[in-house]
């Protein structure tokens, strides 16, 4: 018998998206198709924050049309009863696009990501790139646990 989702709570909302894991943006073509990108993220100050090369055709989609969604999950091993438990969290929103003066938004990304000894060396090299900030504040948002 498979359980129905439980909605989580602030807390476990918090704690899935601190993870390293990426997450996936989609995007709306001219047509409506939805393109989805894995990205990595900050949520922070309740949006999302995302940094990109600017010429990405994802960026190009969002100057088209702003609505996007964001969703970041996770999904455990498989366990004795067959069930594979997972959490997710899906937003939707108008994203918007701006530069990332000083990268800063870059380099914390970056860090979210990569603690190693070339973690400095990785900011640098991203930040060589000409990027920009993608920030998507959700005007909804669900989040669920299938345990």
């Amino acid at each position: 018998m498979v359980r129905r989702p439980r909605p989580l709570d602030r807390a476990e909302i918090e704690a899935l998206l601190a993870l390293d894991v990426p997450a996936r943006l989609a995007t709306l073509d001219r047509d409506g198709f939805p393109h989805v990108t894995p990205i990595w993220f900050l949520w922070t100050d309740g949006a999302f924050y995302m940094t990109s090369i600017a010429d990405r055709p994802h960026l190009r989609r969002i100057e088209g049309n702003k609505r996007a969604g964001v969703l970041v999950d996770t999904e455990d091993s498989e366990r004795d009863d067959g069930q594979r438990p997972n959490r997710q969290v899906r937003a939707i929103g108008d994203a918007e696009v701006f530069a990332d003066s000083g990268w800063e938004w870059t380099a914390r990304i970056t860090k979210k990501y990569l603690h190693g000894p070339g973690a400095a060396a990785s900011i640098a090299s991203r930040a060589a790139d000409e990027r920009v900030v993608v920030r998507l504040r959700p005007v909804r948002v669900v989040a669920v646990a299938s345990i």
